[in-house]
């Protein structure tokens, strides 16, 4: 994993396939994740997205 100086992640994964990617964005202590399909076209790439804040992930230990 790669942070660049503005505080953007690219994250990619190479242990599984996914066909979701996202970007996780760390800026005046927020924290908002924004995933969306890997191949898609222009078009499409401006609607299929959603993107999350820390507060809207629970964690998978809690839940079980």
């Amino acid at each position: 994993m790669h942070e660049s100086p503005m505080g953007v992640t690219p994250e990619s994964t190479t242990e599984h396939t996914s066909r979701l990617q996202h970007i996780t964005v760390d800026q005046d202590d927020v924290v908002v994740c924004t995933m969306f399909p890997q191949n898609v076209d222009e078009n499409a790439a401006a609607t299929q997205w959603i993107t999350a804040t820390a507060d809207s992930f629970a964690s998978l230990e809690e839940q079980r």
